[in-house]
């Protein structure tokens, strides 16, 4: 039942924190496990309902043999095993996903986090620039300083995946 990458996720820890990218294609290939596992459970849930319904059926019938029954009851057998299954499945890729997500965010902040020191010195150069421009006429404060370079911390840090109103 363990699903093959999680184990890839797994192992590979140290290195998809270095690569957000390959962590991204990881996080959509479990995308797309998670969807489709869902897709099976559905499936698996119709059927099951469409089992229980025939078993209710058989047992209004008093023409009904016991093999008929019996079969009937493994077919509900099957398919309560079978949903159990897909359920389980999906509570795993669903936690897959989630902690992708945080490999993901954890290796593009890594993968960002060099340039921290340029953004305070933008912020400070840009302290000076308004501070020269106004001719000492505004110094600029902490509340701008910090203003400024939250804003490029947010700007560098930012997911790059477009929003979804753009797919």
């Amino acid at each position: 039942m363990e699903n093959p990458l999680a184990a890839v996720v797994i192992n590979n820890l140290p290195h998809l924190l270095d690569n957000p990218d390959l962590a991204q294609r990881l996080l959509d290939d479990a995308r797309a496990d998670l969807h489709l596992n869902g897709v099976l459970l559905v499936e698996a849930a119709a059927h099951l309902r469409e089992c229980l319904a025939y078993q209710a059926e058989l047992r209004s019938f008093p023409d009904a043999t016991e093999e008929q029954r019996t079969e009937c009851a493994v077919h509900v057998a099957v398919a309560m095993v079978s949903c159990d299954f897909f359920l389980k499945q999906h509570r795993l890729l669903a936690q897959l996903v989630v902690s992708l997500l945080v490999v993901r965010a954890a290796a593009t902040a890594m993968s960002r986090a060099h340039l921290i020191p340029g953004v305070l010195l933008t912020a400070v150069a840009a302290a000076v620039v308004v501070y020269v421009c106004t001719w000492g006429g505004v110094v600029p404060g902490l509340r701008s300083f910090v203003r400024l370079s939250v804003l490029m911390v947010g700007f560098l840090f930012a997911s790059d995946r477009p929003p979804r109103g753009g797919r």
